[in-house]
């Protein structure tokens, strides 16, 4: 290991140190002054679909300029629940504004609500079917702000997706899907990439066996995942060519093809890393700045290990308890 890539480990080390810190700062975000902003500043209605209608929340920045970089977060829930508009996944759009994007918070149809199984595996075809709908009301969600891009100030070449469980499962199919040109991706212009993903706890649906990227390659990708993690599974549940590959398998990937990306590993942590939005609020910013804006090819894993970022409940729970019941 160069000494290089040493200075980029030690820096993401003394970041995920400062984040239990950075978590309890201001709730209002910088910039704020402290000011009561509306949760979100304005709701579109972007697909209609035969069981509903689809519809996005956009977080604007206060200034003046004409275009953005977009953060498009795509909420967790098992794919059986909406939290579109939870406490803390509002807060982290409109940090995420105050930081100088436009923040969209989308929604998507719940394929698993109502399943029941025991595992995730028992419930493969179900589980798939769901993933898909979500991914294609993804791109439903970015094909609606790719066109009216002009009128939401957003840079369309800047798109960064971002996801928590559920939600960074889909975003991650998303542009698994994307990079294989797909059908569900029949949308998107040719030639179009994500500029980044953000991944807190999720992983990727393939018939095919391991993960590959035929006609482009995945776009730069931040990972944040529990070691321990039950739910989503943090290395892959494979049954022949079919298997749910999660942020270990997938890095072996990225690494193998020299992908970009950085990957936070957090030592004995369960599902509750898909809630770090927040936690994790300078790790993300540093990593958009660097592999999105700079375009940074780089490759940097680290295993977080920090008793200062203690859970009072460690999401310990499994397939069963969701879909058990």
């Amino acid at each position: 290991m160069g000494t290089e890539m040493k200075r980029f480990l030690i820096t993401i080390m003394i970041l995920a140190l400062a984040a239990g810190a950075a978590a309890g700062q201001d709730k209002q975000g910088a910039g704020r002054d402290n000011q009561v902003k509306p949760k979100w500043d304005m709701e579109v209605a972007f697909a209609a679909r035969d069981t509903c209608e689809l519809s996005m929340d956009v977080y604007f920045p206060n200034d003046d300029l004409d275009t953005h970089p977009c953060l498009l977060f795509v909420y967790g829930g098992g794919f059986v629940e909406n939290n579109q508009r939870e406490k803390s996944i509002v807060e982290y759009c409109r940090r995420m504004a105050d930081a100088g994007f436009v923040a969209v918070a989308t929604d998507y149809r719940l394929g698993l609500k109502g399943v029941k199984s025991k595992n995730l595996l028992s419930m493969a075809g179900n589980l798939e079917e769901a993933i898909k709908m979500a991914t294609e009301d993804l791109f439903s969600a970015v094909d609606y702000i790719r066109t009216y891009s002009s009128e939401l100030c957003i840079d369309p070449e800047k798109i960064i997706l971002a996801g928590s469980s559920a939600g960074a499962i889909t975003v991650l199919q998303a542009d698994y899907e994307l990079g294989n040109r797909t059908s569900l991706a029949a949308a998107m212009p040719e030639g179009f990439r994500f500029a980044g993903v953000i991944s807190f706890s999720g992983a990727v649906f393939s018939r095919k066996g391991k993960c590959e990227w035929t006609v482009q390659p995945p776009a730069p990708t931040l990972f944040l995942h529990g070691t321990s993690d039950e739910l989503v599974t943090y290395d892959k549940i494979k049954f022949f060519n079919m298997g749910f590959f999660g942020t270990n398998s997938l890095v072996e990937r990225f690494e193998k093809f020299d992908y970009p990306y950085m990957c936070l590993r957090f030592d004995s942590r369960y599902h509750e890393v898909a809630a770090f939005m927040l936690t994790c609020f300078d790790q993300a910013q540093w990593f958009i700045d660097k592999y999105v804006f700079q375009k940074k090819n780089w490759q940097i894993d680290a295993t977080v290990s920090d008793p200062e970022m203690d859970i009072a409940k460690p999401w310990t729970f499994t397939a069963k308890d969701i879909y058990g019941k």
